[in-house]
């Protein structure tokens, strides 16, 4: 069996007593639960709760947990699955015989996935149940399969456990158990999480340790340091904290040893001692709770080594009252053991073989005890008093081996004790005086050791009282030590002070000049952008004035002598074509001539506008702007629609600012058709309360946005429009084509009032 004690592994502390009240309370709690969306505080809390529940309601709990699993298998989180089916095997596999934790264990091994640490996790438990089962065929499977995966992924910790958990069948090979324990105790050595290396200690002193109580009481007193550890107790509090094998209460795993073996050696003082430490750390937290009915009934069987009778009877009566079932049906034969002690010691000799037959009978059905004494030997003594000595020597006959084994233990102790009553009974004196000789010579072995333990807890105390008393005097002068350097600190901490405050302030001096050094420069730099930067603007207002007035007096020339010249020569040609000609070969050249004049007349006319619109100034803005749509849609590439707002009283603005806004205008029309392929277009002209908007968006193919693919057209635009102080935004519209937003303010100077 093996002898890892399942101490804080299960998973709910529970009562068999079920309050109504408490049980609607909690349905009605879990239903408002359950129905907010599952989300990792929705599943935490959930985890909680039953935990809580399950301290009063086992049954509750556990249904409520069997429907809470599939809800979080059917949305396909594996690792909370994990969390939920882990939990409940073991709850389920603690010290309870049933195809149950094995169905969990097979789905949260089917759950996690071949290779994954929830894999890994999942076989060490299963291996864990088998070995507390007493399952031999089936732990050697789960140890092999776990052992080549953890091997696979270097899972240094899970394969120390499993290599601890090697010990169940390898009790009989002392060897092998000890290298396998060396291993565990390497691998978990350097991990931060010591559950592997508290099992792996706890069974080399349990298991490799067995036969040599004194060496075990000493390597479980050293546990003790190692079982305060943090990551062994958080205990327990959150179901989802550690899925993997954990000592959740390794202290009260090691009282229990400390009790057993102190029981083994008849030290019945120090096995009680170990015994109360045990029971306040594991049954005063939850009376009510499931293990504490086992736990009761082996304070008990305690009690009545201790000769404390009374205080057995009371252990005795809690234990059946957490069982909370008729006597004959209490499926533990700790609990008919301390039954028949009370009984043969208060004179019921029926009663106690009734009890003590019951510790034979139940033992394969309920599974070993926590305890290390057999029962078959108080039941051999109560049998051979009832004079059924054939009956005595046959039980007597099964627990011979383990007597012989452990020879110099409590076991040979009372084995020896019982056979020796067994033989004078039969009359075999001979016999019974050898066995009574062995009897003295254990009990005086025990005697002495004892002694000796005692001798050597006293020299231990006093070596610590020593050790507490050299401690005090270092402590003193470690104190006067450390007040001395206290007062030196101060003056020196005062001197470097006074000299660290100059330094703060020289600093301080310092880096406000420098400061200010930089503010005057940033000034500087800054006055000297700005003048730059008018100048440059400046330079570009004088020349885009002078290249202004070179196109307007171009425009005038052509406008008033060779447009006029051109006329002039039309209408003589026109003259004499309406006078007739009897040359009907001359007729044609001057009409082809007539033709050709009017067109370089109207290309002129079209060059001078480009020039400089003369409509501006003769009929207004807002005709500028019609005629360029007119003359667009003229050309039947594009239907040009123009819509402008304002510009009513269009002499308040400068003749400059109308014109740099019909030119920037022009050649966002004349980009359309260039670039734009498209056949609609829209320029939009708004004039706002200190600012006008112009918007140009046509249904083309779009612009190219990157940097590289503007041209020369959309530079020069973009120079005028920094020139006006404006804006211009250029996007690719979504539904296709462009779109041009340009905003030019108009400040209190640019208006002629």
């Amino acid at each position: 069996m093996l002898k890892i004690l399942s101490v804080g592994v299960t998973l709910f502390f529970l009562t068999t007593v079920a309050f109504a009240q408490s049980e609607a309370e909690s349905r009605a709690a879990w239903k408002r639960l359950q129905r907010q969306p599952l989300t990792k505080t929705t599943f935490r809390a959930s985890c909680d709760l039953l935990q809580e529940i399950g301290k009063t309601n086992a049954a509750l709990s556990y249904e409520l947990l069997a429907t809470y699993t599939a809800k979080v298998q059917v949305s396909g989180n594996r690792a909370w699955t994990h969390v939920l089916l882990m939990g409940w095997a073991r709850a389920k596999s603690s010290m309870i015989f049933s195809a149950e934790p094995e169905n969990l264990y097979r789905q949260a091994r089917k759950n996690a996935g071949p290779g994954t640490r929830a894999y890994r996790e999942a076989v060490v438990g299963t291996a864990l149940m088998y070995g507390e089962w007493g399952k031999m065929d089936s732990l050697k499977k789960y140890l092999a399969l776990g052992v080549a995966d953890a091997h696979r992924a270097g899972d240094r910790e899970n394969l120390s456990f499993l290599y601890a958990l090697h010990t169940v069948v390898l009790a009989d090979d002392t060897a092998s158990l000890r290298r396998y324990l060396d291993l565990a105790i390497r691998l978990a050595a350097p991990l931060k999480d010591k559950n592997a290396l508290f099992t792996a200690r706890y069974n080399y002193a349990n298991v490799y340790l067995q036969n040599n109580p004194q060496k075990q009481v000493a390597a479980f007193e050293s546990l003790l340091e190692l079982a305060v550890d943090s990551s062994l107790n958080r205990y327990p509090r959150r179901l989802y904290d550690r899925t993997a094998f954990t000592f959740r209460n390794a202290k009260a795993s090691v009282y229990y040893q400390l009790m057993q073996i102190n029981l083994l050696l008849t030290d019945y003082e120090n096995a009680g001692k170990f015994a109360e430490l045990f029971y306040d750390a594991t049954v005063k937290p939850n009376p009510g709770g499931v293990q504490a009915a086992y736990f009761n009934a082996e304070m008990s069987t305690m009690k009545t080594y201790q000769g404390e009778y009374a205080a057995a009877r009371d252990y005795l009566a809690k234990s059946r009252a957490v069982f909370n079932l008729p006597e004959s049906q209490i499926p533990y034969q700790g609990y008919f053991q301390a039954a028949g002690l009370l009984a043969e010691h208060d004179g019921r000799p029926t009663e106690a073989l009734r009890y003590f037959k019951k510790t034979q009978t139940e033992g394969s059905s309920s599974g070993a005890g926590l305890y290390l004494i057999p029962p078959a030997v108080h039941y051999v003594r109560v049998l051979t008093r009832a004079g059924r000595l054939a009956d005595a020597g046959r039980v007597l006959e099964t627990i011979r081996a383990s007597a012989e084994a452990r020879r110099y233990t409590a076991i040979g102790h009372y084995y020896y004790q019982t056979l020796a009553a067994l033989q004078k009974a039969k009359g075999d004196y001979p016999a019974y005086a050898r066995s009574l000789e062995r009897f003295y010579e254990i009990k005086d072995s025990l005697t002495n050791l004892n002694q000796y333990r005692a001798v050597q807890q006293i020299l231990a105390k006093v070596r610590i009282r020593d050790k507490e008393a050299q401690i005090t005097r270092m402590q003193a002068e470690e104190t006067a030590r450390a007040a001395q350097i206290r007062r030196e600190r101060r003056f020196y901490f005062a001197l470097f002070g006074l000299a660290g405050g100059l330094i703060l302030l020289l600093g301080l001096l310092l880096r406000n000049r420098q400061i200010r050094s930089r503010q005057r420069e940033a000034l500087h730099l800054s006055e000297l952008e700005r003048l730059e930067k008018q100048q440059y603007i400046e330079r570009m207002q004088g020349a885009m004035e002078a290249e202004e007035n070179e196109r307007r007096k171009i425009a005038d020339q052509l406008h008033d002598e060779v447009a006029a010249l051109l006329a002039l020569a039309s209408l003589q040609v026109s003259s004499t074509l309406e006078k007739g000609l009897p040359d009907a070969q001359t007729e044609k050249k001057l009409a082809k001539a007539q033709e050709i004049i009017t067109s370089v007349s109207a290309t002129i006319r079209s060059l001078s506008h480009q020039l400089t619109p003369v409509v501006i100034e003769k009929y207004g803005f807002r005709r500028a702007i019609e005629e360029l749509a007119e003359a667009i849609n003229l050309s039947g590439k594009v239907h040009l629609v123009a819509v402008v707002v304002g510009f009513e009283d269009f002499r308040k603005y400068p003749v400059s600012f109308l014109n740099d806004l019909y030119r920037i205008t022009q050649e966002l029309v004349h980009n359309v058709l260039k670039h734009a392929q498209a056949t609609e277009a829209t320029v939009e002209l708004v004039e706002h309360e200190g600012v006008v908007s112009l918007i140009v968006e046509d249904n083309g193919v779009g612009i190219d946005e990157s940097p590289e693919a503007q041209g020369q057209g959309l530079s020069t635009i973009q120079s005028r429009v920094t020139y006006l102080n404006g804006t211009m935004e250029i996007s690719r519209k979504k539904e296709g084509g462009t779109l041009v937003v340009l905003e030019m303010p108009v400040t209190h100077s640019q208006v002629i009032v």
